[in-house]
């Protein structure tokens, strides 16, 4: 029997070197999940981090392009007023060059008919024109009080607005 006692604590020193060896392979295995719980916060973090770092950058490229958006209509703004007011200068010119060359046309009919009147070809509205201011001289100041001498008028344009409005002084006399 003694061999069987002795069977028997070999079979006790076994199942203690059993759970002892269960209770390193735990020690081991708890230990590793310690290590991986770490691990894993810490990686949570980095990835919080590296979150908020991508959400700051976005933040920061935002405010540029919300400025650079602003300083792109203040310019567009800009070009647009810049526009307006050469377009108005341009319909003022438009004008002033129609005027101009109604003026021009005007200058050109006074010359033909002074061309004409000195030659020796003039029309009967001529001739009838002459006699009546030739019947009339006696009341006609000679230094220029009477305007009835100014044959000739123009139509004259005097200003143009930026809107395009004329305004005509009509019977502006051209001596």
């Amino acid at each position: 029997m003694a061999s069987s006692s002795g069977t028997s604590s070999r079979s006790v020193i076994q199942l203690r070197n059993y759970g002892s060896k269960d209770d390193h392979l735990q020690q081991v295995i708890n230990q590793r999940k310690r290590k991986r719980l770490i691990s894993n916060r810490e990686s949570a973090r980095k990835s919080r981090m590296r979150k908020q770092k991508y959400l700051d950058d976005l933040m920061a490229e935002m405010s540029q392009l919300k400025e650079e958006n602003n300083q792109i209509v203040t310019n567009i703004n800009m070009v647009d007023q810049l526009y307006l007011n050469v377009e108005a200068e341009n319909s003022v010119l438009k004008v002033q060059m129609a005027e101009l060359s109604h003026r021009l046309q005007s200058l050109k009919e006074i010359i033909d008919y002074k061309t004409s009147a000195n030659a020796a070809t003039t029309t009967k509205e001529t001739k009838d024109l002459w006699n009546y201011y030739g019947e009339n001289m006696n009341n006609v100041d000679i230094k220029g009080g009477d305007d009835s001498l100014n044959l000739l008028h123009v139509n004259q344009l005097i200003m143009a607005s930026s809107d395009e409005q004329i305004i005509w002084s009509l019977s502006k006399h051209v001596e």
